[in-house]
């Protein structure tokens, strides 16, 4: 009965050391979110103001306060605006588990494209679904009211020719009455654009606008839009609308001799010293405008090969 008791007691004595032992263990709190506790996201950035040229680039830091372990995606919205999502390259940026920070790139892109100054609603934040709801309400968007102040290439003249219907495919050309094929843009964008198609020491000559219809499915009558953009960085523009049934009699056939073909003038540029005259395909006077002098000099003749093209 003694060794009974002993051995009893000795492990009473066991269990009480084992019970305050834990009493003492630290509880380790997880880091998965819940209520309240939801992490917050916050945005820095040293962009102020709304206006953006094309070619910049808005940078964001975003944290938050503390690490989850989930997933957090960000990403870029267009909410509003004259301007689409071609106006803007960004990459979605992933917080992984366990960080707390990432950067997130806003460009501006320099589409080469004669353009009024365009404007957009942009927003930065998480929107899927699941990954919203791990954010803590107070958290705040950045939202952006910007203006984009289109930029002209610098060289020398610039032209594009768009049209409103994307079944419809038009190509662009100038060819110079002395110097040859001069220009093109053969792709499937909308607009087709030449960026300095004449550049501001480029020889005196008589330019030509022209195109070719190359797929037209929205009917006989196309409205477009001509951009001529300047080095001053001013900005034009010339509508009309091209009639493809008479198209034959209606324009001036121009043969592009780089790719051994007619095309249709709707442009005519005279350029003689700084001053570069400008008529419609039907002689019309659009404007008379001043070139900056060149600089230097900075071509003697122009290489094609360097144009987009899709069908040669």
């Amino acid at each position: 009965m003694k060794n009974l008791f002993k051995y009893g007691a000795a492990a009473l004595i066991l269990v009480s050391f084992i019970v305050g032992g834990c009493d003492k263990t630290q509880v380790v709190e997880p880091i998965t979110p819940g209520g309240y506790g939801y992490a917050t996201a916050t945005f820095t950035t040293d962009f102020t103001g709304n206006d953006v040229t094309e070619g910049d680039t808005i940078k964001y830091m975003i944290k938050l306060d503390k690490a989850l372990d989930r997933a957090l995606t960000f990403t870029l919205k267009l909410e509003d605006g004259t301007a689409d999502e071609n106006d803007f390259s960004w990459q979605t940026v992933v917080i992984s588990p366990y960080t707390k920070e990432t950067e997130f790139d806003i460009i501006v892109v320099a589409d080469d494209i004669p353009e009024n100054t365009e404007t957009a609603k942009i927003e930065l934040g998480v929107f899927g679904t699941g990954d919203k709801n791990l954010l803590s309400p107070e958290t705040v968007n950045p939202v952006l009211n910007l203006n984009i102040i289109s930029v002209n290439d610098s060289r020398g003249v610039t032209v594009s020719f768009g049209w409103p219907d994307p079944n419809d495919d038009f190509d662009i050309f100038c060819e110079a009455e002395v110097g040859g094929s001069w220009a093109l843009a053969a792709s499937s964008a909308d607009p087709e654009t030449m960026p300095a198609m004449i550049w501001n020491d480029d020889p005196d000559d008589v330019y030509y606008v022209t195109v070719d219809p190359y797929s037209v499915e929205s009917g006989d009558m196309i409205d477009y839009k001509i951009g001529i953009g300047y080095s001053d960085q001013t900005v034009e523009f010339v509508n009309g609308t091209f009639d493809y049934v008479n198209r034959d009699t209606v324009y001036p056939i121009i043969y592009f001799s780089y790719w051994g073909m007619n095309t249709y003038e709707v442009l005519k540029m005279e350029k003689n010293g700084t001053t570069l005259t400008i008529s419609n395909y039907d002689g019309t006077l659009i404007n008379t405008v001043t070139l900056p002098s060149p600089k230097k000099s900075q071509r003697n003749s122009v290489d094609l090969s360097q144009y987009i093209k899709k069908r040669k």
